[in-house]
Parts: C-alpha cells; sequence; structure tokens
C-alpha cells in the first residue's frame, strides 16, 4: 500500500549525500558537506509556517519566495561538517535562571566559507544532471535580496547567500568539554565528571571536543549507554 499527505513525509529531507570539496584534506577520513535534499521549498506552504522557522524577512519573502508560493520544487541544502568558525557561551548572571549569551560566530573562519561556496556549487552541478533534468528541473534565477551588489552566480553572490541565508542545524556540541585536567578548556574529565564540583557528571553532546560529521543523535545514545555503565561500576564497587 501507498500512502498520501503530509505523515507520509520522513520530516522533509528526503535524501542525504556527504561530498568532499577541493578543500578537504584528504588525510582525513570524512567529509566536509553534507546535502540535504527536500522535496519542497520555503514557498511550498505559501509563507505559513517554514518561513518563520527558517527565520526569512518580510523583504526576502515577498521578493524571492512568494512568487513560486505553492509551486512543486525541491531544495538541496549545504551543511557545513566540522565546521572551524568557534562560538561561545557565556552567564549572564549569577541567577540560573536567566538565560545566557551565546555567540555562534557562524562562518566566522574564511575556510568554512570557502567550503560552503564549494558545496553550493557541487550542488548546483548536482542539479543540472540527466536525472534531474528529466522531470524538467531547473534553477530558480531570482536574486537574493541584499545580494544586489555581486554579480550572479559568482563566488561573491554565493558568499552573500551562504551568509544571508544560513541555520543551524540544531546540532551544537563542546560547551562542557571533556579533556585531562590541564587543559583550561576542559570542563569534565574521562568519565564526565565535571572538574571541581563532587557528585557531578554531564552526559550529552556538550562534552564532545569536536563536532561529528554526521548527526549527533547516535554519539549522544552512546555517551549516555557509556556514562551509565561508568555509574553502576562505581556504585558496584561502593556495595563491596
Amino acid at each position: 500500500m501507498f500512502g498520501s499527505g503530509p505523515l507520509t513525509v520522513l520530516g522533509g529531507v528526503e535524501g542525504i549525500a556527504f561530498v568532499k570539496t577541493k578543500f578537504t584534506n584528504y588525510t582525513d577520513d570524512w567529509p566536509d558537506i553534507e546535502f540535504h535534499f527536500i522535496s519542497g521549498s520555503p514557498a511550498s506552504d505559501g509563507g505559513r509556517q517554514i518561513r518563520k522557522v527558517h527565520g526569512l524577512s518580510e523583504k526576502v519573502w515577498q521578493q524571492m519566495f512568494k512568487p513560486i508560493s505553492f509551486r512543486d520544487s525541491w531544495s538541496v541544502y549545504p551543511m557545513l561538517l566540522r565546521p572551524k568558525s568557534r562560538g561561545y557561551i557565556t552567564l549572564r548572571s549569577a541567577s540560573p535562571f536567566d538565560k545566557p549569551y551565546i555567540t555562534h560566530n557562524y562562518l566566522t573562519d574564511p575556510q568554512d566559507v570557502k567550503v560552503m561556496i564549494e558545496g553550493i556549487k557541487i550542488a548546483l552541478a548536482l542539479a543540472e544532471t540527466k536525472a534531474f533534468k528529466k522531470f524538467g528541473s531547473r534553477f530558480y534565477t531570482r536574486p537574493m535580496p541584499g545580494c544586489e551588489y555581486a554579480t550572479p552566480w559568482t563566488d561573491e553572490y554565493w558568499e552573500c547567500l551562504a551568509r544571508s541565508y544560513t541555520s543551524t542545524i540544531y546540532h551544537p556540541v563542546g560547551t562542557c568539554k571533556m579533556g585531562p585536567y590541564w587543559d583550561p578548556e576542559a570542563v569534565v574529565d574521562p568519565e564526565l565528571k565535571v572538574y571541581g564540583i563532587s557528585g557531578l557528571r554531564v552526559a550529552d553532546a556538550s562534552i564532545m571536543p569536536t563536532l561529528v560529521s554526521g548527526n549527533t543523535n547516535a554519539p549522544v545514545i552512546m555517551i549516555g549507554e557509556m556514562v551509565s555503565d561508568m555509574i553502576k561500576k562505581y556504585w558496584a564497587g561502593k556495595k563491596r
């Protein structure tokens, strides 16, 4: 049986691909771009929800996406893997009820921008293949508002596009870094115990010193299972 309707779409991402750009260090065993293939665009729902999730301004919506409202479309989003840019979190006050300051620093490292531009180019080349052309697929040529200063389809334009329309993919890590006691940035030790505080461990994506290439769900499950074994071993030793 084949169903239809919104609940038959697996979260809106029907395909993924990992690729290496020309900037990849080929001595490393991981790609630097992940593609998300989406059967739609921010205009697919006529501006009801997707534009809000993506944080699109009224100007960007009206000029770029509203003209193709409810039209059949597909999108490919290049995801920057293992970025070099680093953000940080600082406390707003001594009160635990005050939200912290989060400084993302996306695309502050020039290498990240170069990789993103190359990822966009690979995505465009992919969209020009026979496999997509046989479905009548064609590039949407309306320029991104705010990038009028750049010649369309140049590296300067793609950089503007990336900086104007880029978002997180919800997988931040590293704010409670695991590391040796002599590392000034380390928050937890190899058993995920917080330095300087008795009886407290952290067991989530924040303990990863660096970001993995894929989604963080499976690694976090592994972290949780490992620390649960550590805790059981600790209390088993106490009982003896």
